[in-house]
């Protein structure tokens, strides 16, 4: 009997199908929130992203990710969104206020 794939190709090949099926705003930590909910929280900063030069008709998917992975370096652990701002109507620029609520 032949093996189609090694251990190692499976493994790859299992990540790849997890991250294609992974919503991209799933991946990075800090949590959405509303303004209701984070009245105890310290507020970090206005946090900005923006999706990437190419066409892509997804592109508030990917300023959304580059907002939640910046929020999070910041120490954010909630944020509430702002704006989606279209560059054109293949890129553009999302914005949110990064709050931490563990302090």
């Amino acid at each position: 009997m032949t093996k189609l794939f090694s251990t190692h190709q499976a493994n790859l090949l299992a990540a790849l199908f997890f991250l294609l099926n992974t919503p991209i705003t799933s991946l990075a930590q800090p949590q959405e929130a509303q303004n209701i909910t984070i009245q105890n929280c310290h507020y970090i900063n206005r946090v900005e992203g923006f999706s990437g030069y190419g066409k892509n008709l997804n592109w508030q998917s990917l300023a959304k990710y580059n907002v939640l992975s910046r929020a999070e370096k910041l120490g954010a652990t909630h944020i509430v969104w702002g704006n989606l701002y279209s560059n054109s109507g293949f890129s553009g620029t999302a914005t949110a206020k990064a709050y931490n609520c563990n302090s």
